[in-house]
């Protein structure tokens, strides 16, 4: 609820002309220090920082999806942003992250987009967007069914997103000329998508 509430209030400042909240001042990036101290132990590790919450015997994530703006705004009026490693860039918040846990099959990954997961469309949380699974530990090999999270992102900022090669991104073209992914206040699947619920072995 108070993810929700925050995203109202970023939308209502924009609204009513007091320029546009800066999701730098959502939850500066600390380095897993509690109560922010979940770890996938992967890559992921570096541009998110997640708490593990427990209701009854359920647990969930919750918590915050980095990333690190480039600098250049393109043709269309988005801050090109990706990923990066918080410990060593500046970094702000890009996305709420709510985490469900679920078991999924690696199926392959085409880089550099990112790698493709099958889950039983019965595990997919609703209501919702689960749009992105992320396994723990190790990268998984094709075939191994692997632990992790289904996640949803709720975006609290404006940018152009592109998961790789952001740095060639230029002004002289939009955000879609550029590879990237135009991402608007809320719900975001076409960023982090990586999950399908059938596969033709």
């Amino acid at each position: 609820m108070k993810k929700l509430i925050m995203v109202f209030v970023i939308l209502a400042l924009s609204l009513l002309g007091a320029g546009s909240a800066s999701a730098i001042d959502l939850y500066p990036w600390n380095n897993h220090a509690d109560p922010f101290s979940f770890l996938f132990g992967n890559d992921i590790d570096t541009h998110q920082q997640t708490r593990l919450l427990k209701n009854g015997s359920l647990y969930s994530l919750s918590g915050y999806f980095y990333i690190g703006f480039t600098g250049v705004v393109t043709k269309d009026g988005y801050r090109v942003a990706t990923h990066v490693d918080c410990n060593a860039m500046p970094c702000t918040v890009g996305w709420t992250l709510d985490g469900k846990p679920d078991t999924a099959t690696f199926l392959y990954e085409v880089v550099p987009d990112h790698p493709v997961f099958l889950v039983n469309r019965l595990d997919i949380p609703e209501p919702g967007a689960y749009a992105h699974f992320h396994w723990l530990g190790a990268n998984p090999t094709p075939g191994e069914n692997t632990s992790g999270y289904l996640l949803q992102l709720t975006a609290v900022d404006t940018f152009c997103f592109i998961h790789d090669m952001a740095g060639a991104a230029t002004r002289k073209h939009t955000c879609r000329d550029n590879g990237g992914v135009a991402v608007n206040l809320g719900i975001d699947i076409a960023t982090h998508l990586n999950i399908v619920t059938s596969f033709p072995y």
